[in-house]
């Protein structure tokens, strides 16, 4: 018989440990939620894409001061009559091929090959030599801005403002994007936390139709009182509208955690990783801040395009002096090869310098648009400013409430042994027939509130830590969670 039981016990063991095998291995881990939020989530994918496409685009940055080519072809006719008259019209073709590139330091320069031919129809050879010929003509031409824009100033703070505006749009949207995740995962870890507070509902519930049927029991033999039997009842309902409200709660729970997934809100979830709440008690609040938030260090590239932009406006509001010169080869003849060779010669150069003045005569308007461009990069300072100290305070309020959260939760957690350990003490008692049924149900219902604000109190330590990802903007966006600590085998 002995025998027997050991070996009924073995295999009851040897079930549970099967069922719990295999109970682990159909959760839905939380990494594998998020993985999902991101695969299936459209509004996620849409910032994300969003923040890939910005730093991409502030690419373009890098192109303002690379060279250029260019190539320019044309063919045409000249008809007007001439007067003395030299043919009956001018067919003339145009060919150019060469490289630009403006440099940081403000020069712009362009180097080029061109070659045009040119055909006098029915040419009074009287007048023209030559009725059809080559021109060959290799051509360098500078500019340098002296005054206005000059030395580059001008480029660079539009290089600079096309960069930090993709910046600003990158790290906004990879604020959203993490901030999502952020958000799914407090929506994972609610779930999972309601799905204990639906259990304690439960349990709780039982345990009230107990005592019912307890007392009712003993009413039935005459051994109890008519009072006992309606607290009980009494107990019971209330224990049912509590597990009914949980249980709404639980679905409020899911039709978010569908959200982030883009499913219909009703789908349920056959497990969750539940809430190692041994380790929450036991959690580290971080000292340091990780880093950045996206959405501070957007105030910075923003800040970075109001400076460049108001230096724009100054740049491009004042006078303006260039330095220009060019310098060109000269070749012609009537086949284009001997034209080209004939293009090598200096002794048929041609070369000019000189300079470009210009200057607003609107001085009022002028001193406005500096003055507007100055309180612009001014408001954006103040704009970066604020959003440090904001951020600083924000940290150190949810440092503050994770520290507070944690020490409730271990208070919590030694209240809820002491209930537990009461209310079975007093349940003997009753059934000794040493206290009484109201005694009983007052402990029930310690316990059970103890039981709620510890699972409460722990899916708020999960919602808090979320919030520690937004810090990290330096980091990658693809972490699976920031509290893989915190899970796994339940520590209830």
């Amino acid at each position: 018989m002995k025998a027997k039981s050991v070996l009924n016990t073995s295999k009851l063991i040897l079930a549970l440990g099967i069922s719990i095998v295999s109970t682990s291995a159909s959760a839905l881990t939380l990494a594998d939620y998020l993985e999902q939020v991101k695969t299936d989530n459209t509004s996620y994918k849409g910032s994300s894409q969003q923040s890939e496409g910005a730093a991409l685009k502030s690419r373009e940055a890098d192109l303002f001061f690379t060279p250029k080519m260019f190539a320019e072809a044309q063919v045409g006719h000249d008809g007007k009559p001439s007067q003395p008259k030299t043919s009956d019209k001018i067919k003339s073709e145009n060919y150019s091929l060469g490289l630009t590139q403006q440099f940081n330091f403000g020069l712009q320069s362009k180097l080029y090959y061109n070659l045009a031919k040119t055909e006098f129809v029915n040419a009074n050879t009287n007048m023209i030599s030559m009725p059809e010929y080559w021109d060959a003509t290799p051509k360098l031409e500078l500019s340098m801005p002296l005054w206005g824009g000059g030395f580059g100033r001008t480029a660079q703070a539009n290089q600079e403002i096309t960069r930090q505006q993709n910046y600003a749009d990158q790290f906004q949207s990879s604020y959203q994007s993490v901030g999502y995740l952020a958000q799914a995962e407090a929506a994972y870890w609610k779930l999972s936390a309601w799905n204990d507070v639906v259990v304690i509902q439960e349990n709780a519930l039982k345990a009230a139709q107990n005592i019912f049927d307890y007392v009712s029991k003993k009413k039935k033999m005459n051994l109890g009182e008519e009072a006992d039997v309606v607290q009980a009842r009494a107990l019971v309902e209330a224990r049912t509208l509590e597990l009914q409200v949980a249980n709404n709660e639980k679905k409020e729970a899911l039709r978010n955690f569908n959200k982030y997934l883009n499913r219909n809100a009703d789908v349920t979830v056959d497990s969750l990783e539940p809430v190692n709440y041994a380790a929450l008690e036991n959690l580290t609040v971080p000292q340091v801040r990780p880093g950045d938030r996206y959405d501070v260090k957007a105030t910075e590239a923003q800040l970075a395009t109001a400076k460049a932009n108001s230096q724009l406006v100054n740049e491009r509001n004042k006078p303006t002096f260039d330095v220009y010169g060019t310098y060109a080869l000269n070749g012609r003849d009537k086949e284009q090869s001997d034209a080209m060779k004939k293009a090598g010669y200096t002794e048929t150069d041609t070369s000019f310098v000189g300079v470009r003045f210009n200057m607003p005569l609107n001085f009022t308007a002028t001193s406005d648009v500096k003055s507007g461009a100055l309180k612009t990069e001014k408001a954006a300072e103040y704009n970066r400013q604020y959003a440090l100290y904001a951020q600083e305070q924000d940290w150190i309020n949810l440092t503050k409430s994770l520290g507070d959260a944690r020490d409730n939760l271990r208070l919590l957690g030694r209240i809820e042994t002491l209930q537990k350990t009461k209310l079975d003490v007093e349940r003997s008692r009753l059934r000794q027939g040493r206290t009484t049924t109201y005694q009983v149900l007052l402990f029930e219902q310690d316990y059970s509130q103890a039981a709620l604000s510890k699972v409460k109190s722990a899916a708020n330590i999960l919602g808090l830590q979320t919030q520690i990802k937004l810090y990290n903007a330096a980091g990658s966006q693809s972490d699976a969670g920031l509290h893989s600590d915190a899970v796994g085998v339940e520590g209830k």
